[in-house]
């Protein structure tokens, strides 16, 4: 994106431009990577800048270089004024992470379809407790929430004719109150007037529309190559309480948007042991299963997707 932005004269812009810019988790060469980023945005600070992608493969670059330490060192200088986070870990690990420095945001991943499935609910309220504002990636899931199958988008019109699944999706993310950004990824210029129209006239969802918003979320569900409506029953019985929902919902969805990549970081958000992986093949599950699904061969499939995708 900074590349992109080098391209373009920001002197043309009228309106306040704030820049929002990440830094992987790569340790040495932190100083050289933010400086050729201020060069390549034609600025000599940035608004917000943030470690980018703390997760399990990376959190131990972030903490054995000391890269908050490195960026509060640009902060002091007058070269960066909010200093935050992107995270793509499990719940347990954003408790240590969250309390380890004072933080002046945290950029999660919030939609209503994860709010249950892969626990964003959890993630919000630790950081929320810690009261770092939020801002949110993915609030579309990738576009997932705007390509909606038939069933989803008729229960949406059915209640609110004259609402897109686009402006609904970014409207349920601004509605969390510790909330402060909203971050959509935008590929046409109809989409940037859309979704500035959508904030332009802003309003909090209601409870009728939050109650929507969970009806959609079990129809997307339910629906998909494997039919499961995420009623919990096989994790009840489950001897090492796998999250089978949540990954039934993220490989439906990627047979969908055939989105390598965002599966791949989902499924990574589910703690080894609530992985397909983690399965023994007990079965109690399926015994348990009111549609009849054979979930041990099911995780097995999906356990095999994904080694299949990360090579």
């Amino acid at each position: 994106m900074d590349k992109l932005v080098s391209n373009q004269n920001v002197n043309l812009v009228k309106h306040p431009l704030y820049f929002l810019l990440a830094l992987l988790a790569v340790g040495k060469i932190v100083k050289r990577i933010f400086e050729e980023q201020l060069k390549r945005c034609q600025t000599d600070y940035f608004d917000f800048y943030m470690v980018h992608n703390i997760n399990k493969n990376t959190i131990d670059n972030y903490r054995n270089f000391d890269m908050y330490e490195q960026i509060m060192d640009f902060k002091k200088q007058g070269m960066v004024k909010y200093v935050g986070f992107s995270f793509h870990g499990t719940p347990d690990m954003l408790k240590e992470v969250a309390p380890e420095h004072p933080w002046d945001f945290a950029q999660l991943q919030v939609n209503y379809l994860d709010w249950d499935v892969v626990k964003a609910h959890e993630q919000y309220d630790i950081v929320q407790a810690q009261g770092i504002p939020v801002t949110v990636m993915e609030p579309l899931r990738g576009g997932g929430l705007v390509n909606l199958s038939d069933k989803a988008m008729e229960k949406l019109k059915e209640k609110y004719p004259s609402t897109t699944p686009a402006e609904f999706g970014l409207r349920w993310a601004a509605s969390r109150k510790n909330v402060v950004t909203v971050l959509s990824g935008m590929s046409s210029l109809e989409q940037v007037k859309q979704n500035i129209e959508t904030f332009i006239n802003y309003k909090d969802m209601t409870s009728e529309e939050e109650q929507t918003a969970d009806e959609i979320a079990k129809i997307i569900q339910s629906q998909g190559e494997i039919n499961c409506t995420a009623c919990k029953y096989c994790m009840e019985v489950c001897p090492n309480k796998i999250n089978i929902p949540a990954a039934f919902s993220l490989y439906n969805q990627y047979k969908v948007t055939k989105n390598k990549m965002l599966f791949g970081v989902y499924y990574d958000t589910l703690a080894d042991s609530e992985k397909p992986e983690a399965c023994i093949k007990c079965g109690l599950c399926s015994k348990n299963c009111p549609q009849g699904l054979d979930i041990p061969n099911l995780l097995t499939k999906i356990a095999d997707e994904k080694k299949k995708i990360a090579g």
